[in-house]
């Protein structure tokens, strides 16, 4: 079985077969109120890591493969160390991968133990795992990922309107432009013509929202010669910065 195959029926899965695993727990006995753990259950405790080589890991999670690749060689339980960037923020090397679309670094991440989530199924394009995830708890459309990047922006990356359709109806209306806004950046950096179309006409009340680097999806689109996202976007209020 190749990885997409073990990945999206392992995790539908645990999903729609929930009230299994629910059954299965009632049926065994609750544990008393002071029982302890049975001898050799319980690792080891080791030192947490230094939180300089945590840090360092989850920045490479990014963009830099090859010292991801040699960090986790020396230090293996790195795969899902968290950083907080400030007030709870916490990132994976994963979740950085993951949302700045970087497929290949994601897939060796997943290939190496680290913990996959609704944010790197919907980047890398997963729609039956992201699809059974908000058919099962709609909330999850709303959740928000590292530096409050949502699924939404997670499937821009994908190009798929019909994903996008699948979370969005599950988005709530207070929230509904800042997750649409989010997600065109990203159609636009792939070039995803009919997403760009979509999330103008079924969400966006902002086309000029700024990217980290500090450039309107227009400015994007320009720079890519994505003349006819540039239309698009001119037709529904864009504009550059320039």
């Amino acid at each position: 079985m190749n990885r997409r195959s073990f990945v999206t029926q392992s995790f539908a899965a645990v999903t729609v077969l929930g009230s299994g695993v629910l059954a299965s727990a009632q049926t065994s006995p609750a544990p008393a109120a002071d029982a302890k753990p049975a001898p050799g259950t319980e690792p080891k405790r080791k030192p947490p890591l230094a939180s300089t080589l945590v840090f360092d890991f989850v920045r490479a999670g990014h963009n830099d493969l090859p010292k991801v690749k040699q960090m986790l060689a020396d230090e293996p339980m790195l795969i899902n160390a968290m950083w907080d960037w400030g007030a709870g923020d916490w990132e994976t090397a994963l979740g950085g991968a993951s949302h700045v679309g970087n497929r290949d670094l994601a897939l060796h991440l997943l290939d190496s133990g680290a913990r996959i989530d609704a944010f790197c199924a919907a980047m890398i394009g997963e729609a039956d795992i992201v699809t059974s995830l908000v058919h099962f708890n709609p909330a999850s459309a709303n959740a928000r990922g590292p530096h409050g990047y949502t699924l939404l922006y997670h499937v821009g990356y994908t190009g798929n309107v019909a994903l996008a359709e699948a979370v969005s109806t599950h988005i709530t209306a207070a929230t509904r432009g800042r997750h649409f806004n989010q997600a065109l950046q990203t159609a636009v950096v792939r070039g995803h013509t009919d997403l760009v179309a979509y999330l103008l006409k079924n969400g966006v009340d902002n086309p000029n929202t700024k990217n980290f680097q500090g450039k309107t999806p227009l400015d994007l689109s320009i720079s890519r010669k994505f003349d006819e996202i540039s239309k698009l976007l001119r037709a529904g209020g864009g504009v550059t910065t320039g």
